[in-house]
């Protein structure tokens, strides 16, 4: 008995073999889903950070919110930026209507409904593959263990058949190894996928955090009814 992948993968029955595939291919999506999300993540954080920093002597000091519309155009790829953005171009279209001049709390709602309509989008677009990642770490166990009966089953085939070892310790073991490949294999998936997921959605969290901060500083800079 050779213990050789390729060994293993020879002595496989096709129940087995075609648990591995769809094992590996399960595994290449996570990790093609988990590098897109990583760089829109680090790369959203950092250019959000930025623009934080960017908004905030505009935000704190009276007068100056009228500067900071458009500023988010610098900061593609950010969420807070994005969801900030939409915001203050509410605000300006509020504070530049013709006619009587709106009141402080009238403009802060228009405002907030703005902000709160991008964050869901933002929100949901961050979200984007996540779904997927949770779906593969809960089901390639039971892919794996569907892997594992099918290897038991050749083991006990193998051990009936007088032709192909009548019961032999080896024969016994074959189907045993080619069970535990299995395995193997969908643990190691779901493992890898429950880390990054459980990242990602710490790494949400923070930018959710964000976002209503920057948003709770603008609305009650409004409140305040600094001038335009």
């Amino acid at each position: 008995m050779d213990f050789t992948l390729v060994g293993l993968w020879n002595e496989m029955g096709l129940v087995a073999r075609g648990v591995v595939v769809v094992l590996v291919a399960m595994s290449l999506f996570s990790l093609a889903i988990t590098g897109d999300r990583l760089r829109v993540f680090l790369r959203g954080r950092k250019q959000s950070r930025l623009y934080i920093a960017a908004l905030a002597p505009m935000v704190e000091g009276a007068g100056r919110l009228r500067e900071a519309v458009g500023l988010d155009k610098r900061f593609a790829g950010s969420p807070v930026a994005n969801v900030i953005g939409a915001g203050l171009t509410e605000y300006a279209r509020a504070v530049d209507r013709p006619g009587a001049a709106a009141a402080p709390f009238e403009v802060a709602e228009v405002v907030n409904r703005a902000m709160e309509r991008n964050k869901e989008r933002e929100l949901a677009e961050l979200r984007r593959g996540m779904p997927v990642l949770a779906t593969v770490a809960s089901s390639a166990p039971f892919v794996g263990l569907f892997g594992t009966v099918g290897g038991i089953i050749t083991a006990f085939q193998k051990l009936a058949d007088p032709t192909k070892g009548g019961g032999g310790i080896g024969t016994v073991s074959a189907g045993i190894a080619e069970a535990l490949v299995t395995t193997a294999v969908g643990l190691g998936v779901a493992i890898i996928s429950v880390w990054f997921y459980n990242y990602f959605t710490a790494r949400l969290d923070d930018i959710t955090i964000d976002i209503d901060e920057t948003a709770s500083e603008l609305v009650d800079t409004i409140l305040r009814g600094h001038p335009a």
